[in-house]
């Protein structure tokens, strides 16, 4: 059996913790009615990562497409947003499609232009692996996901509003525009870093479901968004647990665990209202 203190297995519990941080991207996308935001942004961040890696090709140099990969799932949330804003739910939903297909098109595309090492990076966008995390890595996401949680601390009560009513927020004399736009851009940010830590693949089960699931046991805004992190820190070390015992790859196995359990929530749910 592995030893559970081994460096790469610390460095997978922080990120796990990382990740919890990550999850309050979701449950603020659940209230702004847009869920799937985060989802589609660790897509955006597939693009983002092509893009890094195809330049660094082109110009023989060591570009890091971590930072290609947030930034351009950050700017596509936020022209998601302009959308809604100027279109209404509609079309915001379609940009949402509109935003993802450009995306996967950027990976496809750039993917099969550079060669098979390059491509490798790429790809632990699309299904990474939580034990391959660098301290490197762990530092660029510790920083990020700090200085997030910093500003949505400072702004939560204002976005809060613009959340569950936009024209109210208005009236009370609130720069809607801004505060949603900050929202969006931590959204986005989230999926992409979100995408560097377990892959755009785990991102529905990782960062999704727990918002999804604590929902349901809610009944104010306190304890939504603490069930969210409980969640996710739950799923993610039972999945590396399991992980550990069994030798099945990490992601996989945190994604079983949280679909499962959103499974057996919708079950136990449905049975209580009968």
């Amino acid at each position: 059996m592995l030893d559970p203190l081994s460096p790469f297995l610390v460095r997978a519990y922080f990120a796990i913790l990382l990740t919890s941080f990550m999850s309050l991207a979701s449950g603020f996308a659940l209230l702004r009615g847009v869920a799937y935001l985060p989802a589609e942004a660790s897509h955006s961040a597939l693009g983002g990562a092509a893009i890094g890696v195809f330049i660094g090709y082109m110009l023989g140099a060591n570009v890091e497409p971590f930072y290609f990969a947030i930034l351009f799932s950050s700017l596509t949330s936020m022209l998601v947003a302009y959308a809604g804003r100027h279109g209404g739910a509609e079309v915001l939903n379609a940009a949402l499609g509109g935003m993802l297909a450009i995306s996967v098109s950027f990976y496809a595309l750039l993917r099969a232009l550079v060669p098979a090492e390059l491509k490798v990076v790429v790809d632990g966008y699309l299904v990474g692996d939580i034990l391959l995390l660098t301290l490197d890595d762990l530092v660029r996401l510790a920083t990020i996901v700090f200085c997030g949680v910093i500003v949505l601390y400072i702004f939560k009560n204002e976005i809060l509003y613009v959340c569950f009513d936009q024209e109210g927020s208005e009236a009370l004399g609130l720069n809607v525009s801004f505060y949603d736009y900050v929202l969006f851009f931590f959204m986005g940010l989230a999926g992409g870093l979100a995408a560097k830590t377990i892959g755009s693949l785990m991102v529905f089960a990782l960062i999704m479901l727990p918002s999804v699931i604590a929902k349901e046991y809610s009944k104010n805004i306190r304890r939504y968004f603490s069930i969210t992190v409980l969640l996710t820190l739950a799923f993610g070390y039972s999945g590396l647990i399991v992980s550990i015992f069994t030798g099945l790859p990490s992601s996989g196995s945190i994604a079983a665990i949280a679909s499962f359990s959103y499974i057996i929530s919708i079950i136990y749910i449905r049975s209580r209202r009968v």
